[in-house]
This record gives structure tokens, sequence and C-alpha cells, in this order.
């Protein structure tokens, strides 16, 4: 799914009629709002770490023996290894020595923000499900029809949590599997 057909999906949720391949979404007030709810929907469902954007990474120091970490992405956190890590000013501090002096690598769990049209289809699916609900609300408010976009909203979740499962090499029994899943299930 791309960018223009997920916004597409959306008005047509608004009873508004789609984007013509000639329209540009800045032209549209309508549909600058529902790229607006996509996007934001797209950070706060993909910051819980799915399988295609959770990546382990290692990070040098710089010159003045810091390690800075860039703000482009969604979330950052310590391995199990390293758990008196923590992140202030988008810069590694330990807290154990009260430092943000390193003098050789760190390995950090990181959250990657992805474009929309990489996100594979069940994700996507979710983030507009999720967009498209909000909007209905901010809108429209028939209660009949929030129950409904409710409900598939739950439909596409459940079917992207499945996807990232089957996709994903997962030991149920595993603390970080369970922590993943509390996660995930309080969206």
């Amino acid at each position: 799914m791309n960018k223009r057909d997920a916004i597409n999906e959306v008005l047509l949720t608004l009873n508004e009629l789609p984007l013509e391949v000639s329209d540009l979404v800045a032209d549209i007030p309508i549909a600058v709002l529902v790229d607006r709810e996509i996007e934001v929907a797209k950070k706060k469902i993909l910051a819980y770490g799915w399988n295609f954007n959770t990546l382990l990474l290692s990070f040098y120091p710089n010159n003045q023996d810091n390690i800075v970490v860039p703000t482009t992405y969604l979330s950052v956190k310590p391995t199990e290894d390293n758990p008196n890590i923590i992140i202030r000013d988008w810069k590694v501090f330990n807290k154990v020595e009260n430092s943000f002096i390193y003098t050789e690598a760190v390995e950090l769990n990181v959250v990657d923000d992805v474009l929309f049209d990489d996100i594979p289809f069940p994700v996507a699916n979710y983030i507009v499900q999720h967009a498209g609900l909000k909007a209905y609300v901010d809108i429209i408010a028939d209660n009949n029809g929030v129950s409904l976009r409710r409900q598939e909203m739950l439909e596409a979740r459940m079917e992207a949590f499945r996807y990232d499962t089957q996709v994903s090499d997962t030991n149920i029994l595993s603390q970080e599997y369970a922590t993943n899943l509390m996660n995930m299930t309080s969206l």
C-alpha cells in the first residue's frame, strides 16, 4: 500500500471523493488533514517496535568521547547487557558512572521510522484504520460508524500482530516477547 492509496482509503471512510491522479494532496484541505492523521498514527504505531523496524546497532564515541544518537529514531533503548544506559539529550549516558564519556562502542536497540511505502501491508493497513478511526471521530462522530470503524481497526491490529509474529523468530517464553506483547496490546 502506498501513501496515496492510504489517503484515499481514509477519504472514502469520511465519505469524501478519493484523490484523482492529477490532484496534489497540498491543494485539498481534507487530504492534508488525512495525511497528517496518517503520519501521526504511523509514528505512534511504529514506535512500539515491529520486527521490520527494530534494529540492534553499535554506536561509537565521537572526538569528545560522547556517543551521539541520531534524532531520526523513534525510540532508543539499552540492550539487556547494558541496563544502566539511558539516552539524555540524544547522547548515551551511564547511570552508574553518572557520565556521558565512553571509550568504546555501545550496542543499542533502536526503533527506526520507516517510509510509509516501505511498511508491510498488514501494519500499513493497521495505521490506515487507526488514522481513519481518528479522523472519523474528529469529523463525523456518528456512534454507529465509530463502532464499525473501531472494530475494523481492531481486526487490522490483530492481522498486524499476526504478521509480525510470523516473520519474527519469537520465543513466547522470553521476557522480551512478553514485554513487547504487553506494550503492543496497550495501543
